[in-house]
């Protein structure tokens, strides 16, 4: 079972004391005094939450997150989310999701099963202009269509708290019931309640629908559910947190005008200079997104206006603070999870992506690295301008572009698929080794693709970061090793580097060497390489379980985002069928380190 699974199950575990006494009432024809122990459990749940997250033990009456479903709502956000519209930032991660197999791996691990199908590769791709049609006319339809107004975001700790125990508790009952349908029908085949809890669909629907209401770092760690493989989540669990990925609910108006005013100050000196739409067209874990028109401009610009939720970068510290002490309260967190690093480096991340000012400074920088590469220039890749007049804390705006999601472009022909593949490898290859400065966000949504222009645009950079030249030199020489299959290369440098200690055993250090040697398979030869049929990400993945069992230390904290970005990049050109060459890309980056070496 990979690492964040187990955290699933181990909200199981959590709640299963009470789940045992209310099946036990259900059993023994006793239904009025099962009814009571569960009304007696979730007080204490609610209390212990508080505590833990800091507030008075008082709770006012108020309706369960978990309870307040709105089926049609969510019908509609998910349609709504596969949209081909286009926003200029991003929404802070909506699609993208980290298996624990990424960060836990000191080399890359994801799912595949989301993404790695050779099904989406059409055998007879569409012309060019049949595409064209299709995309314009999604987004003239597209235009129209807004994400309904949801429920409000829980914007302090008794609040997020309050919807931590009203899911511990709506998971207690579920799994009670689950465990006496299945003792009253005869099956035996599994009486475990960390593991009935999340296979059953009304349970995995109440934790998809809470976390998409709650938002924020509990919504985040949805997202990291959602990307596991089938055959370590249930299949319950699995089909619900699509819709985790897919987007939170919006925020009701009265809390986006509260938002809007604390940001910008007078609504009417405001809406004098910037029409904004009500509802928003996008929603994800940190905020949402705006259709906008700048009055002030000549031509009224259309701008895209992302706003963050209320409470949601101040809640950080209780929301993982709370997941944390579900995972350990259950005992199933693996040594080789190293379960505070993991939450130390969540919560910085989380810090970051919540600081919008921040993100409109890699913005800029991200805009003068790729309109200076000659490369990405002639591959159409642009950086839509921030606009600096309306950007705050927590509201960042940016000219608004049209186009469709990259995934979309499977529908065009074989080159240039290729062309585009290739393109996002060497732009990979140039955050790393050459700016050291990535944009970690593996989010398809984060490249939009204009077939009418086929220009890609690149959005949402909350989640970049720099990298120290030692790091990237030493991670240079894993990689060049891997791709040489150079085994005394690999070892040197990991155990320099500290993924090894130098005193694993032989099971792990075969384990890193051949997921070593499959990460490294692109570049090996200057023959192209056919993503779609590798299977690359789901064989690397193989060796999470040996990772977790076997890994005497954590890896450096660089490799936590790094490795999710290749891992989406990978998935990226498995997505779309591409078959390129990568060795020249190695190659390419090399060159630029023995270039500066020469110049010293």
């Amino acid at each position: 079972m990979s690492g964040w699974a187990r955290v699933a199950s181990g909200l199981g575990r959590v709640a299963s004391s009470g789940a045992n006494r209310i099946s036990h009432g259900i059993l023994s024809n006793d239904p009025q005094s099962a009814l009571s122990r569960a009304s007696r459990h979730l007080p204490e749940l609610v209390e212990s939450m508080i505590v833990k997250s800091g507030g008075a033990a008082v709770v006012q009456k108020q309706s369960s997150y978990v309870d307040r479903q709105q089926p049609e709502d969510i019908s509609r956000n998910e349609t709504r989310s596969t949209s081909n519209d286009a926003i200029a930032v991003g929404t802070s991660g909506a699609d993208a999701s980290v298996s624990q197999k990424d960060i836990s791996s000191p080399l890359i691990h994801q799912s595949a099963s989301q993404h790695e199908s050779s099904k989406d590769i059409p055998s007879n791709p569409k012309s060019e202009s049949e595409t064209a049609e299709y995309i314009t006319t999604y987004d003239d339809e597209d235009e129209k269509n807004h994400l309904p107004e949801g429920s409000a975001v829980p914007s302090t700790r008794i609040s997020r708290a309050f919807g931590f125990a009203s899911l511990g508790a709506g998971l207690a009952l579920g799994t009670a019931a689950e465990f006496a349908r299945r003792t009253l029908g005869g099956s035996s085949s599994n009486n475990n309640n960390g593991s009935l809890v999340l296979s059953n669909d009304a349970n995995a629907q109440r934790l998809s629908d809470s976390l998409r209401r709650m938002r924020g770092a509990a919504m985040k760690l949805g997202q990291m559910l959602s990307i596991q493989d089938e055959s370590i989540a249930p299949p319950a669990l699995t089909n619900a947190l699509v819709q985790v990925r897919k987007g939170a609910e919006a925020m009701p108006t009265h809390q986006l005008m509260q938002q809007l005013n604390d940001q910008w100050g007078d609504q009417d000196k405001w809406k004098e200079r910037i029409d904004v739409e009500e509802r928003p067209f996008a929603a994800a874990s940190i905020g949402q997104v705006h259709r906008a028109t700048l009055l002030t401009s000549g031509d009224q610009k259309k701008v895209a206006v992302k706003v963050q939720y209320p409470g949601v970068a101040n809640s950080i510290e209780s929301d993982l603070s709370n997941l944390s002490m579900l995972v350990k309260a259950s005992g199933l967190s693996p040594p080789g999870l190293f379960l505070d690093n993991v939450i130390r480096v969540g919560r910085e991340e989380l810090k970051v992506e919540c600081d919008y000012r921040r993100e409109a400074e890699n913005h800029r920088r991200f805009e003068q690295l790729i309109s200076s590469d000659s490369g990405l220039v002639k591959d159409r890749f642009v950086v839509p301008d921030v606009i600096e007049e309306f950007s705050t804390d927590r509201i960042l705006v940016t000219a608004y572009v049209r186009g469709g999601t990259i995934d979309k472009v499977i529908d065009l022909d074989q080159d240039e698929r290729n062309r585009i593949g290739k393109a996002i490898m060497r732009l990979t290859m140039l955050e790393l080794f050459v700016w050291r400065f990535m944009q970690t966000d593996p989010n398809w949504g984060n490249f939009l693709y204009d077939v009418r222009t086929r220009t890609t645009y690149l959005i949402d950079f909350g989640a970049a970061r720099d990298y120290d030249e030692d790091f990237v030199r030493g991670y240079l020489n894993i990689v060049k090793a891997n791709a040489d299959q150079d085994e005394k290369a690999l070892f040197d440098e990991s155990i320099r580097m500290g993924f090894l200690t130098g005193e694993e055993n032989s099971i792990m250090l075969e384990a890193h060497k051949l997921s070593g040697y499959c990460l490294g398979e692109p570049f090996q030869s200057y023959e192209p390489y056919n993503f779609k049929t590798s299977r690359i990400t789901s064989r690397i993945s193989e060796h999470g379980a040996v990772f977790l069992k076997h890994r005497l230390t954590p890896p450096p904290e660089e490799v936590y985002t790094l490795h999710r970005k290749l891992a989406g990049a990978y998935n990226l050109c498995i997505k779309i069928g591409a078959i390129i060459s990568c060795r020249d890309l190695l190659d390419e980056v090399i060159e630029h380190f023995e270039t500066k070496d020469r110049s010293l």
